[in-house]
């Protein structure tokens, strides 16, 4: 996310807030941070796991425009393209290294 922070979408700004909380060191901010994502679009993607024997990655929970769908079935391929129609491409540079993988 290389823009203006006063331009960041509500996902965008959420996302920023957990990674400056893991930066500043709080406590349980690795957990709530390391499956977690944006996508170019801005939504905030929650619940993030990389499957390596699919090579996919697929979310639980997608908030859009901050309202959290917890029903929607949200995957990308490992390149972040989405597998979903109505769906923006996951920001591969937002997913940690540390995300949960099965």
């Amino acid at each position: 996310m290389k823009k203006d922070p006063s331009d960041y979408t509500a996902g965008e700004a959420k996302y920023l807030a957990r990674q400056q909380a893991l930066k500043a060191g709080r406590p349980n901010a690795m957990t709530y941070f390391k499956n977690v994502a944006v996508t170019k679009a801005g939504d905030f993607v929650i619940g993030l796991t990389y499957n390596s024997k699919l090579q996919l990655y697929s979310a639980s929970a997608i908030e859009i425009d901050g309202v959290r769908d917890n029903g929607k079935l949200c995957s990308w391929n490992e390149n972040g393209i989405a597998l979903d129609d109505d769906l923006s491409a996951l920001n591969i540079d937002s997913v940690h290294t540390s995300v949960r993988t099965i």
